[in-house]
Order: C-alpha cells, then sequence, then structure tokens
C-alpha cells in the first residue's frame, strides 16, 4: 500500500514539473520581441569603445540570430545593433547569467551611457535586478549599442528586446516556474532528510545532501544563487557550478554505493563507485583553487562518464533481478541525457539555449522523483534486515559519523585559511603591490570616521601621471607597466609615515590618504612628491624614463559634516584642474 503512495506523491510531483516545463517553454526570455539585426567582433586582445566605435578598419561580421554561441573562448567578444526609438519603455536582455565581464554602451548622439556587468560585478549594482543581465531602453530614445564581454564560461549571448511590461510579465511567470522546480527538490531534500532522522539510513542522508547539493548546481547555473542567497559572494558565484557540480557527483556515488549494496553483487563496480567519488573529490579541490575556465572543463569532462557508469551499475542490477535497480536505471538513463543536452550546449555543439537551459531541470527533476521513489522501495525491502542488525549498523554509523566529522573539520580548517589568503589578496593590486581600490574606498571610510570623532584633520591627494597613455601607446603595455611599478615605489617611499596609506585607484592614477595632516601639510608633501617624480629617471627595458605628475589636494571638513565622497569629489576635481591648467603641479581646493 505504501508504494502507491510513493508512485501517487511523484506523480503528482512530475505533473507539477511538466507544468513548469510547458511554462519555461513560453517564457524564454531570450526570445526578443523585436526583430535584432546583430553584428559581432572577435579580439584576441581587450579593445576599448573608441577602438570600435572610431576605428573604420574593424571588420564587423553579421551574425545569423540573436543567440550569439561562440563556446568555450579566450577571446573578446563585441556586438552592436541599432536601436531605434519607440514611444514606450523597453529592456534589453542579455539571456546568460554566467559572463564574467559585460560591458554595454548606449551611443546616443548627445551622450553615451556605460553599464558594467557580469558576474564578476556586485550583484546589488545592476540597473535592473534579475538573474540574467538587463539594461533599461527608455520611450523615445535611440542609438547604437556596443556590448563587450569576456568570460571564462561558455560564451554565450542570446540578446533580446522586450517592452518593460511584458518583460516583467515573463520574468514572474519564469520566477513561478523555477519556483516549482526548486520547491521540488526542497521538498524531496527535506522528506528524505526527514527520512534519515526517523530510520537513522544514510541512503536518505546523502540522497538529501545530494538534492541539496545539486540544487545549488541549477542555482548557480541558472544565477539565481547570485540574486537570492549568496549576492554579496563573488567567489561563489565564480566557483559555484564545479563546487556544486562535484559535490553533486560525490554524494551520488556514496548515495549509490550504500543504496545498491554492490559489494554484495560485485566488488568491482563497487569500487567504480569509489573512483568516482575520488575523482569528484579531486574534481572539488579543482573548483576552489584552479580558475573557473580550468575547473568546468574538468567537470564536463567527468560528468557524462559518471552519468554513464550509474547507469550501468543500475543496468547490471536490473539483470540481476532487483526491482527497483530498474528505476535507478531509467533515472539516471533520462539524467545522463539531460546533461549531455547542456554539456553539449556549454560547449556550443548544440546552438539552442532552451536546451542548455531547461533540459537539465527537467531531467534532474524527474530523475530526483524517481530516485526517491526507488529509495522508499528498497528501505521497504531491507527493513526487516536492517532491523535484525541494528545494533551494529548504529556502531559502524557512528564510526562513519564521527570521520567525516574530523573530515569536514579539516576542510572547514583550510577553507578558512584560503578564505584568509584570498581577503588578503583582494586588497593587494597585483601589478604594483600597493592597496587596491576596494581597500582605498574602506580605508577611507575607516580614516574619516576617526578624523571625524576624533576632530582630527585628514587630507587625500589624487595622483596621475601626465600623458600615461602616450606612453602606453609609444612604447607599449610592458614599458608602461614598468613606469607604474616605479611610481608606485616612489609613493611608498614618500609616504613615510605609519599612517599614511598609498593605493592604486585604477590605470594611472593613485590616492594617497594622509591622517592627522592639514591642507598645508598636504600642499607641501604633494609639492616634494612632484618634484622628486620630475627629477627621477624610471628603468625600463626601453631605456630610463622621465615622467611628470598632478596632484589634487583636498582636505576634508568635519566641522561642516563633509563626507567621503565630498572629499573624493574635492581631490578628484583638484587633480582635474592640475592637468587642464598645464599638468606637472599640485592644485588643491
Amino acid at each position: 500500500m505504501k508504494r502507491w503512495v510513493y508512485l501517487l506523491t511523484s506523480a503528482i510531483l512530475l505533473t507539477l514539473l511538466v507544468g513548469w516545463y510547458t511554462a519555461n517553454a513560453n517564457t524564454d526570455l531570450s526570445n526578443s520581441e523585436e526583430p535584432i539585426e546583430l553584428w559581432y567582433l572577435k579580439s584576441e586582445t581587450p579593445l576599448s569603445l573608441s577602438d570600435v566605435y572610431e576605428n573604420d578598419n574593424v571588420q564587423w561580421q553579421r551574425l545569423d540570430s540573436a543567440r550569439a554561441s561562440f563556446g568555450y573562448t579566450r577571446d573578446e567578444y563585441w556586438l552592436r545593433l541599432f536601436i531605434d526609438a519607440k514611444d514606450y519603455d523597453r529592456v534589453l536582455h542579455v539571456g546568460y547569467p554566467l559572463i564574467d565581464e559585460l560591458d554595454i554602451y548606449w551611443v546616443q548622439p548627445e551622450t553615451i551611457k556605460t553599464y558594467e556587468l557580469g558576474d564578476r560585478q556586485p550583484y546589488y549594482e545592476r540597473p535592473i535586478l534579475t538573474s540574467e543581465f538587463s539594461v533599461p531602453l527608455p520611450a523615445g530614445e535611440s542609438g547604437t549599442l556596443y556590448m563587450s564581454a569576456r568570460t571564462e564560461s561558455s560564451m554565450r549571448l542570446p540578446v533580446s528586446i522586450r517592452s518593460e511590461q511584458r518583460f516583467f510579465d515573463a520574468q514572474m511567470q519564469k520566477r513561478l516556474a523555477e519556483g516549482i522546480y526548486f520547491g521540488v527538490l526542497l521538498c524531496m531534500a527535506v522528506y528524505n532528510l526527514f527520512g534519515f532522522v526517523a530510520s537513522r539510513e544514510p541512503e536518505f542522508g546523502l540522497y538529501s545532501l545530494y538534492t541539496l547539493f545539486f540544487g545549488g548546481l541549477m542555482l548557480s547555473l541558472d544565477g539565481l544563487g547570485f540574486r537570492y542567497l549568496w549576492p554579496d559572494s563573488l567567489f561563489l558565484q565564480d566557483k559555484g557550478i564545479p563546487i556544486f557540480g562535484s559535490l553533486t557527483f560525490l554524494t551520488a556515488a556514496l548515495f549509490a554505493y550504500q543504496l545498491l549494496r554492490l559489494k554484495e553483487y560485485r566488488t568491482t563496480l563497487a569500487r567504480g563507485l569509489f573512483v568516482m567519488a575520488g575523482l569528484s573529490v579531486l574534481t572539488f579541490l579543482v573548483a576552489i583553487f584552479a580558475s573557473y575556465r580550468v575547473s568546468i572543463h574538468v567537470l564536463l569532462v567527468m560528468a557524462a562518464p559518471g552519468c554513464l557508469f550509474l547507469l550501468i551499475v543500475g543496468a547490471y542490477l536490473w539483470r540481476k533481478g532487483l526491482v527497483y535497480a530498474r528505476m535507478f536505471t531509467i533515472a539516471w538513463g533520462t539524467l545522463l541525457l539531460s546533461v549531455m543536452a547542456n554539456s553539449l550546449g556549454y560547449l556550443g555543439v548544440i546552438d539552442s539555449m532552451f536546451i542548455q537551459r531547461h533540459a537539465i531541470m527537467l531531467g534532474s527533476g524527474i530523475e530526483i522523483l524517481l530516485l526517491s521513489w526507488v529509495l522508499a522501495v528498497r528501505y521497504n525491502e531491507q527493513r526487516r534486515e536492517k532491523l535484525e542488525a541494528q545494533e551494529r549498523y548504529n556502531e559502524e554509523l557512528e564510526g562513519r559519523v564521527e570521520e567525516r566529522t574530523f573530515e569536514l573539520q579539516i576542510a572547514l580548517r583550510e577553507l578558512q585559511d584560503v578564505n584568509t589568503e584570498l581577503e588578503k589578496r583582494n586588497f593587494e593590486d597585483s601589478l604594483t603591490g600597493l592597496y587596491n581600490r576596494r581597500y582605498f574606498t574602506q580605508q577611507l571610510e575607516k580614516e574619516y570616521r576617526r578624523a571625524f570623532r576624533n576632530q582630527r584633520p585628514l587630507s587625500l591627494l589624487m595622483v596621475d601621471i601626465d600623458h600615461f597613455k602616450k606612453v602606453n601607446d609609444t612604447h607599449g603595455h610592458f614599458i608602461g607597466d614598468q613606469i607604474l611599478q616605479g611610481l608606485a615605489s616612489v609613493l611608498k617611499q614618500s609616504a613615510k609615515r605609519p599612517g599614511d596609506i598609498v593605493c592604486r585607484y585604477g590605470g594611472e592614477e593613485f590616492a594617497i590618504i594622509l591622517a592627522d595632516s592639514l591642507q598645508e601639510q598636504a600642499e607641501a608633501f604633494a609639492e616634494s612628491l612632484v618634484k622628486r617624480v620630475r627629477k627621477t629617471r624610471f628603468a625600463t627595458d626601453s631605456g630610463a624614463r622621465n615622467i611628470t605628475i598632478s596632484v589634487g589636494v583636498a582636505e576634508l571638513d568635519s566641522a561642516a559634516g563633509q563626507s567621503t565622497e565630498r572629499l573624493f569629489k574635492a581631490a578628484d576635481e583638484a587633480l582635474y584642474r592640475a592637468k587642464r591648467e598645464g599638468r606637472d603641479q599640485v592644485v588643491t581646493v
């Protein structure tokens, strides 16, 4: 009787899953409401907007569809499309959430709007908060839109334009459909977790973990994890797919080993599951320490053979006459087909966003429901045997739990060490060895609060190398990097006080925070710095070079309640006054 209850429950959940699939078929955001004519440009080196906008020698190539797909590549791709004015608000949507860097430039007659997107940018800085990438197209505006993309994932750029109302309607329907899918996964995870608590059978616990990790993988694939669960974690967004993918295969191998009792039938296949688990651990380590490009290829190489091996295991036990092995084989066969379709989509073999984004969801949903049913049947058949051996099994289980807890503690300590090292690197500019812009922002706020609280002076210097673009254009970026390193050394040597903080703000621009310094003191320091740089000959591979710098100086007016933004803006304006008025000088405000 209980078996029919499980079958009925699975049938209901499958019906909901089919409803999800149908809803997504009608709300695919990669289908554009308006006809789009895309042109693309491939470059092995990074280009700027001026390189492609003002250069008549750029050879644009026309795309056959609005769903650009270039597979895994290290090249930078530019897209161009012309947007006509409409009398209603629209949204331009790039329906792929795994692009590392996506810069969008909307060139209009009077202005250029720039959007810096990508999953390496903080989520809440997006102009429209969606799991993919969207920018508004206000009514009555037209122009030429350029997009540059760089990614370690598959280079897929499905572009669509919809009216604002239809876009958000489709988003709502898509979220509802995805809610059904992840609701099914959560129900299965909680249901089997309760089964584990009630029965103490490890199959239930492993299957619950498997379902959760698979849910994490799908959240990473669809960009929903970055939107709802870890919007402030760029590390997890970058590593989520290989991390959750490797953990999914690890728990799948352990679950299959525990469920099927292969050691009672064929030890060779049982060892194969351990090999699969070991490879999953290695894949997990690769996911943490290697780049995304390396780890995702390792995961994709392991995914299809791993599913195929589990399929072989199920088929072998099916031939042995085990009833539940039939459903196990069908479940893994369904997932294998969906994983293969998804992998081919990422590799650019299948040019179908719908297959890539939904096949694995549909296949995994069916597979998870069927495996849950298999688990229930297996548990009922083995219940008497388990009850007879309960005491012995509990002792073995306790030992395994202690061992896994110890391994987890070791892994957590190692992960903590890695996170500490990554946090240190996050505050360091890799070229100059100075603090980076992120550290500058945090430290300026900290010094501002201290100065405001203690009513102490605080000065800020913004430093920029004069005519640095000419140096790069004439001698190359390598020589420019050597000059940047030399100037960084001079700045660091000049700022001798413990409270002086030197940061590379970006490009050829540097920032120096001078705590407990009045404007007169900061100006004197800046003047000496300008003179020292003017007299210094910087060693490069093309010979010694002289440069000059311009400096803007501003002091915090804490009595007037001046903010860090006002202070930075004042120093920045002073810097650009110095450049406008002849460079190689200091300007104060």
